[in-house]
């Protein structure tokens, strides 16, 4: 009998902490919220709110470094309320697979190469148009200026996406395994581009064959001779390592195209006043002037570094480039000429 009651006190036992268990459902529910970004830290009881940012460089590239003072600043900024989880070196996934994943939560926050947004935007087609932008100086008057806040405004209301600041990127140069001089010189070759409309005409227009490929293949692709050169900032293609399997470097510096920190507009209307503040903050704060800088002193050392390398420096005609990309914008994407003729009268 004593058995039989002892067993009795245990199940109802048993009951009165499963009913506790449940009962407590929504404290719990809340602390899984904020660990995947959701509500604001009141509607978390109190707990961090965590947002998943999300890129694809090594931790050596410089904004790789940028993103993690990033992290650093939010969290200070917001007093702990708000933190940021790092996921680099494409864990999560491919540049354009991370921008989709803003709007289903595999990731919060992306930091990458502006032209990824052209996916989902007109507007944002404008960031890799060559030699639209002519050095560091008039990047700087664009993108901190009020042509480049139109820009993302245009961009949120066409895709939904937020961009909470723009990054200095270095200029990106083109480097292959033939010398290259003039845009005849191109022809035929095979030359990796990111999966973006613009750099795939302009490839095009200058006579090469653009072969659109995610960036993590591009290192083997080389080595294999599936592609004949690829073009990139040249941080990237030193901390890639790409000067062991190509030998020239060309100084074409076609492109100056924007890093971007970029959060869905639904999940950054989702967080608390205090905390859309730090983001902001943080975001053109101390990781936005790190980035300026280190990519104004590394391009001289990362060029340094390359020839010591064994990479050969050509310097190409420039002009003969440009020649060949006059009337690009209106006859290949007529829609962005307004926009571009405000970035080339920044100045």
């Amino acid at each position: 009998m004593r058995k039989m009651r002892r067993l009795y006190f245990l199940m109802l036992a048993a009951i009165l902490l499963l009913a506790a268990g449940c009962s407590s459902a929504p404290a719990n529910g809340g602390n899984e919220q904020a660990q995947n970004g959701g509500g604001t830290d009141e509607q978390n009881g109190g707990e961090a709110t965590v947002l998943k940012l999300a890129h694809v460089w090594p931790a050596s590239e410089i904004h790789a470094q940028a993103a993690e003072k990033f992290a650093a600043e939010v969290e200070k900024l917001s007093g702990g309320k708000l933190k940021v989880e790092i996921y680099g070196d494409g864990t999560l996934g491919k540049d354009q697979d991370l921008l989709e994943g803003l709007k289903v939560g595999t990731a919060d926050i992306w930091v990458g190469g502006a032209g990824v947004l052209s996916g989902s935007s007109e507007t944002a087609k404008i960031f890799t148009v060559p030699f639209m932008i002519d050095s560091q100086e008039h990047f700087e008057k664009v993108y901190n200026g009020e042509v480049g806040q139109e820009i993302a405004n245009k961009i949120q209301q066409e895709s939904g996406n937020k961009i909470l600041a723009y990054w200095m990127r270095g200029a990106r140069w083109l480097t292959v395994n033939k010398e290259v001089i003039t845009p005849e010189d191109l022809k035929g070759l095979k030359i990796r581009v990111p999966d973006s409309p613009v750099f795939i005409k302009s490839f095009e227009r200058l006579g090469a064959a653009p072969t659109p490929m995610a960036f993590g293949e591009v290192f083997t692709s080389l080595q294999q001779g599936v592609i004949d050169g690829q073009e990139n900032p040249l941080s990237l293609i030193y901390n890639l390592k790409f000067y062991e399997i190509v030998k020239y470097l060309i100084k074409t510096q076609h492109v100056y195209e924007p890093i971007t920190i970029v959060i869905s507009e639904e999940k950054f209307n989702s967080l608390s006043p205090e905390l859309q503040e730090a983001l902001v903050k943080a975001a053109n704060g101390e990781a936005k002037q790190f980035a300026a800088e280190e990519v104004k002193k590394g391009d001289q050392e990362y060029l340094q570094k390359l020839q010591e390398n064994g990479m050969t420096l050509v310097e190409p005609d420039i002009q003969a480039f440009q020649a060949k990309m006059q009337g690009f914008v209106e006859q290949e994407f007529p829609a962005l000429k307004e926009v571009y003729e405000k970035i080339r009268n920044a100045k």
